[in-house]
């Protein structure tokens, strides 16, 4: 077991958890607007200074329009990174995104606290990242003195001349980020100061338990308290916590997911003709989908069927124009999955597409969306459940699996209260989705 190291954090991390539309953004946009003015005429100014982080640059552009504060972005000039220190120093209230968040340094955090700055960050952020390198290459670099693995498994940088292959990395152990695991993975973590440096914290999420940042405020013993949203007549407050305020049901009925007719032959059984089913164990069952199944054990005729499955299901089964499509899968394997309904452009261009990123949340982009493909089974990298075990901490997977999958949903027009259709091939997929609206998750 590895050792929970605080940081003596006074404050509480407050978590609004609470379902896509209900209303998290308008509460802080809301609680920002209501925030009072002091001091007299050209000193006049806000008693309050907000650093508000969210994954999209149109994000950004709405929180500047939507607020009465004068929120500051970025510039590109020179580096962003410069641009925030500078914007901090002067005191301003900053809109910036996770990419930016994660990349503030501990120099910027100081400036930060020393401003007192309240964080408002629009979904949870990246907190843990495997950093891509070999066991043979970590046993070099300890060999030739470069690092040295310290208390915790603190990744140490040793070679303060170091210019090679892996000068990121040594960036990442100088600011005390990186962690050895067991000898084999190593994981960028943010930096706790990242959060205590404010004075209040706010994370707009859903379904919060299941995500890695919960873990991570775990393993750093950092406390937090979550709240539901409550809107009445536009005017929003939080509350305690209260799943069971949530409209699930009624979001699960307007759903049309599909599912395979066994007893009219004419139709194709889309859910499991990709597949030489009777012959499948319970267990080969539930993992179909899942990232190992496409990188392992699926084989041209399964990704192929598919691809039919895709095309015919936009096509035939629910006909839908692509303007009004959005669908997903694992990118590696978006290229062998797009056909002349579900749009992949090879440039990486998702504007010339109706791809959507696996990951995708708080966008409104897709909200005219009347139909989606959800080509994936969720699980934890095994990696980094072994790495929260280490602080017994156990991942929940299920819940983690229905997160992603409803945040994807809502990129759609179910946001809108409209109904919509649903190809979700993946058997525990769907089943997850049910027990999440019976509130058995």
């Amino acid at each position: 077991m590895r050792e929970i190291t605080g940081f003596n954090m006074t404050q509480t991390i407050n978590v609004v958890d609470a379902m896509c539309g209900a209303g998290k953004t308008s509460w802080a946009i809301q609680m920002i607007n209501d925030t009072e003015k002091v001091g007299f005429g050209t000193s006049e100014q806000y008693e309050k200074k907000y650093i508000y982080v969210t994954p999209f640059l149109d994000e950004v552009d709405r929180i500047q329009k939507a607020t009465d504060i004068d929120f500051f972005e970025p510039e590109a000039k020179g580096t962003k990174i410069k641009s925030f220190e500078a914007l901090i120093t002067l005191g301003k209230s900053v809109a910036t995104t996770h990419e930016l968040f994660k990349r503030l340094d501990l120099n910027i955090l100081d400036v930060i606290e020393e401003k007192g700055y309240t964080l408002i960050m629009d979904e949870v952020a990246s907190v843990l990242e495997q950093y891509d390198i070999s066991k043979s290459d970590i046993n070099l670099l300890i060999n030739n003195e470069t690092i040295e693995i310290g208390e915790n498994d603190k990744v140490v940088w040793l070679d303060d001349d170091y210019k090679g292959e892996f000068s990121d990395m040594k960036i990442l152990a100088q600011s005390d980020n990186l962690i050895l695991q067991n000898g084999v993975a190593m994981f960028w973590t943010m930096n706790t100061r990242a959060f205590e440096a404010f004075d209040d914290v706010y994370i707009l999420t859903y379904l919060f338990d299941a995500q890695s940042q919960c873990n991570y405020y775990k393993a750093n013993d950092i406390k937090f308290k979550k709240y539901s949203v409550k809107n009445t007549g536009g005017i929003y407050e939080l509350i305690d916590y209260d799943p069971k305020i949530e409209p699930r049901k009624e979001v699960y009925e307007k759903l049309n997911i599909y599912l395979d007719d066994e007893n009219n032959k004419k139709k194709s059984p889309l859910n499991s003709n990709y597949d030489s089913r009777e012959k499948l164990t319970q267990k080969q069952r539930y993992y179909q989908l899942s990232s190992s199944w496409f990188r392992k054990t699926a084989n041209p005729e399964d990704l192929k069927q598919l691809n039919n499955n895709l095309r015919n299901y936009f096509r035939q089964v629910e006909s839908t124009e692509n303007k009004y499509i959005f669908w997903t899968t694992i990118s590696d394997f978006a290229p062998k999955l797009k056909n002349a309904k579900c749009k992949w452009n090879k440039n990486n261009d998702r504007t010339n597409d109706n791809f959507v990123a696996l990951n995708a949340r708080a966008t409104n982009s897709y909200g005219n969306c009347t139909s989606m493909a959800y080509v994936y089974n969720r699980f934890v990298n095994p990696m980094e459940k072994n790495f929260f075990r280490e602080y017994e901490i156990e991942v929940d997977e299920d819940k983690l699996a229905v997160s992603d999958l409803i945040q994807f949903l809502f990129r759609g027009c179910i946001r809108n209260n409209e109904p919509m259709n649903c190809y979700i091939p993946a058997e525990r997929m769907r089943t997850l989705l049910k027990r999440w609206a019976d509130f058995e998750i």
